[in-house]
């Protein structure tokens, strides 16, 4: 899987690369958590830069794509990562007990379609290509554009393309739109793009998770709870303090420290109480929307069965 990542597989050199660099003789950190760039990410890059958490005990390992952070859960290298609801899903198809221990964001507007200037309205994409990320993501926006305009899989051409190939396709001309997320959408807006469609018509579908492996909750679980409440540290910090945080955030994004808001525009930065609602009491709401884009995934394709959804959920780690 699947989402917000580049999906060509990483050779075992590299991930090692990654993981060893800068790490010297140092022993290994309690808690080694993989991410790839990603705004609703961003808020633990800005906890370590504003020393809310022991670097020596948590470790943030950086990747060009979460299929190569789920390849380092699978090898062991890492303990936990920041995910899409749909790439933890997947993991888990594929035998990783992830369990989600809080919700980062919700995609209120972050995911778009972008086409091209001429291109004005949703209808006018029939018989246009579209470049779209084999991903449940991509296939709940894709079915939501296609009925927004009034057409089926059959009026328009899909191009299978993952998020860091979608600036080189649109500028290429091999798409006609393109279905991204930031930053590549302030990117391409900034080139002319027009954007037509996004995810706050579909609120609550695209949300974005911290995961960790079983082993991890059972060793580290202090570690897992103070990365936690230095994520919402640092949310709060974001909120209250953009002028001083946006310089921060831009590094890591690649944009302007004026440009750092607009990338938040569409997302919603989940706060304590929604994650008690989706994560705690008795009928957590983040099961529900679990099963429910386990069944979109399956008609989509990209899973043979809903995977076992016990144990998905652990809230024992927000923040009192």
């Amino acid at each position: 899987m699947y989402h917000r990542f580049c999906k060509a597989p990483l050779p075992l050199l590299a991930v090692l690369v990654l993981l060893l660099s800068g790490c010297g003789q140092r022993s290994e950190p309690l808690l080694r958590i993989a991410s790839n760039v990603w705004p609703g990410y961003e808020m633990v890059y800005l906890a370590r830069e504003l020393k809310y958490f022991d670097t020596n005990q948590i470790r943030l390992v950086e990747f060009p794509s979460a299929t190569a952070g789920i390849q380092a859960l699978a090898a062991g290298s890492v303990e936990g990562a920041m995910l899409t609801l749909d790439e933890v899903l997947g993991a888990r198809a594929e035998g990783l007990s992830l369990q989600v221990v809080a919700v980062l964001d919700v995609s209120v507007g972050a995911d778009v379609l972008l086409a091209r200037p001429s291109i004005t309205s949703l209808q006018e994409l029939r018989g246009k290509r579209i470049g779209v990320e084999h991903s449940a993501v991509g296939a709940i926006m894709l079915d939501a554009v296609l009925s927004g305009a009034g057409l089926t899989m059959d009026d328009v051409e899909v191009v299978h393309t993952t998020v860091n190939r979608h600036p080189g396709v649109y500028r290429e001309g091999k798409v006609d739109a393109v279905i991204t997320f930031e930053p590549v959408r302030t990117r391409l807006i900034k080139e002319g793009a027009v954007q037509l469609f996004d995810s706050s018509e579909i609120v609550g579908r695209i949300v974005d998770v911290l995961a960790v492996l079983p082993k991890a909750a059972e060793r580290s679980p202090s570690a897992i709870s103070t990365l936690v409440a230095a994520h919402f540290s640092a949310r709060d910090h974001w909120l209250q303090n953009p002028d001083q945080a946006s310089p921060i955030l831009a590094r890591r994004l690649l944009l302007q420290p004026e440009e750092v808001a607009g990338a938040y525009t569409g997302i919603q930065l989940t706060d304590l109480a929604t994650n008690r609602t989706f994560l705690q009491g008795p009928a957590p709401k983040l099961e529900e929307a679990a099963e429910r884009l386990s069944d979109t995934m399956v008609r989509a394709g990209l899973l043979d069965a809903r995977p076992d959804l016990s144990g998905l959920v652990d809230g024992s780690h927000l923040p009192d």
